[in-house]
């Protein structure tokens, strides 16, 4: 695989293919992948006793051609099943980095040469059970977007056999600095997008926000019928009298306040200052009472 230090820089934009990855989705991957780093790193340096530190590298959207254009041939290809996701994934080791640790699983100090052809089958079972240990760890990583258990289904040396998805098909492509004793490598692991889409959408949907997208409409609905029963203060007025602040406090028992609502003019119907209709008082057996009626007609121009 091509190390990612000699890539930087500019690369090219497809507007034809746009970016489905948000910030907040990228930031989300980038956690999980920092998490998966670590435990990468103590799973590496308990297995194969030597000091190792795993780094993230990036978080990238690609085809699943372009991950497999990345790959070297020969190399130590997994392909994964991820249930209950659909689709499978990719983690690739490049061969070096899968020789030396067969080399340090038996004994060896990794500092000779290693040999640059396929692994043999014993090799391969070597490998997978220090892969093996890192897939526990990828569930943990991943745990903070979505239960998963990753698990090897196949195992290739030639990236290119490792036919999981179409060309064209949208991958989560994660790439990690992988340091093994003095030997440095990039390792990749490679996502379905479309798996990973709804748990990346619910993780960074807006607080409150629900999944069912049926929720909001039965929740409108509930909070009218709730509305339509709530009691609320109604007060029948006279138009207001305008005084100066003296003329109040002057004010005294038996003093009369002349109105300057017209005889003929209904009282305005206020709920929480609002008018919201018209009508003359009354009296109903011994109570007071009020009958609504049309507004006056300089309302009903207005």
């Amino acid at each position: 695989m091509t190390n990612r230090r000699a890539t930087a820089g500019p690369r090219p934009y497809d507007f034809r293919r746009p970016n489905k990855l948000s910030r907040d989705h990228v930031r989300l991957l980038q956690i999980a992948g920092e998490t998966f780093a670590r435990q990468f790193g103590t799973v590496l340096t308990t297995s194969l006793r030597t000091v190792t530190t795993v780094t993230l590298g990036s978080v990238e959207q690609l085809t699943y051609d372009e991950c497999l254009r990345r790959m070297d041939s020969p190399s130590f290809v997994a392909v994964l099943s991820l249930p209950p996701l659909d689709g499978a994934g990719v983690l690739h080791l490049p061969l070096r980095m899968a020789m030396l640790a067969v080399d340090h699983v038996l004994g060896g100090s990794g500092s000779g040469e290693q040999p640059q052809r396929a692994l043999s089958d014993i090799e391969q079972n070597l490998v997978r059970s220090v892969v093996d240990r890192l897939l526990h760890e990828l569930a943990y990583a991943l745990d903070s977007l979505t239960p998963v258990q990753p698990a090897v289904a196949q195992i290739e040396s030639n990236p290119s056999f490792a036919q999981v998805a179409t060309s064209s098909d949208m991958m989560v492509v994660q790439t990690f600095d992988v340091r093994l004793g003095s030997s440095e490598s990039v390792t990749s692991l490679c996502l379905p997008l479309n798996s990973l889409a709804p748990a990346l959408e619910a993780a960074t949907a807006p607080a409150g926000a629900s999944r069912d997208p049926g929720a909001m409409g039965r929740f409108r609905t509930g909070l009218r019928q709730r509305l339509v029963d709530i009691p609320v203060d109604v007060s029948v007025r006279f138009a207001p009298v305008t005084m100066t602040s003296s003329e109040i406090v002057d004010l005294r028992p038996g003093d009369v306040l002349r109105l300057p609502h017209p005889v003929s003019d209904p009282l305005a119907v206020t709920a929480s200052g609002v008018t919201t209709a018209y009508a003359v008082p009354g009296r109903r057996g011994r109570r007071l009472s009020c009958r609504i009626v049309e507004p006056p007609e300089e309302q009903t121009a207005s």
